[in-house]
């Protein structure tokens, strides 16, 4: 074996490792990055979600259907000049027969920012909706340094795509 080969695979097994750490223990995010996530997707919900409206509160949903069972909800809820509140909730799969399960809840102020404290939980659906929010080069940080974007930046960096993320149901 050579030493550039011995070297690629030293590599390979230290990025490996690496993902494995991130996994086991993933990094914690502040509430500055909770209230940039939360922004960001109520946006894609707002701009991209089935929207209707009763006694003058406007709400907009997406939903997925999930690997597991059961459905990921995202759900902004607006009363003009009052609220604006997003919630992603999990209904059924290892919630069946219980009530919804609140993955996330917040209430914005005008500038965006939490009113009050958000309440979130950990979990999968948190980076599974991040993948689809992040620009692809962030999606990809594991392997690519930061560097001149190649690719247009998602939601994140400020652009919209020109289709909707995913049906709405």
């Amino acid at each position: 074996m050579s030493v550039v080969e011995f070297k690629r695979l030293f590599q390979e097994w230290r990025i490996r490792l690496e993902r494995a750490r991130q996994v086991l223990q993933p990094p914690t995010w502040s509430v500055e990055e909770w209230n940039r996530f939360a922004r960001v997707l109520a946006f894609a919900v707002h701009r991209h979600g089935t929207h209707w409206e009763t006694g003058g509160t406007h709400f907009w949903d997406i939903r997925w259907e999930l690997h597991d069972g059961g459905r990921l909800i995202c759900q902004v809820e607006e009363v003009p000049g009052e609220k604006r509140a997003l919630v992603v909730a999990q209904q059924g799969g290892f919630s069946e027969g219980h009530e919804n399960y609140t993955w996330f809840y917040a209430e914005f102020g005008e500038g965006g920012e939490f009113l009050g404290q958000p309440y979130w939980v950990d979990g999968n659906w948190k980076d599974a909706l991040a993948m689809i929010l992040l620009p692809q080069q962030m999606a990809a940080g594991f392997y690519l340094a930061d560097g001149p974007a190649t690719v247009p930046n998602g939601l994140m960096g400020g652009e919209v795509p020109s289709r909707p993320l995913l049906a709405g149901g």
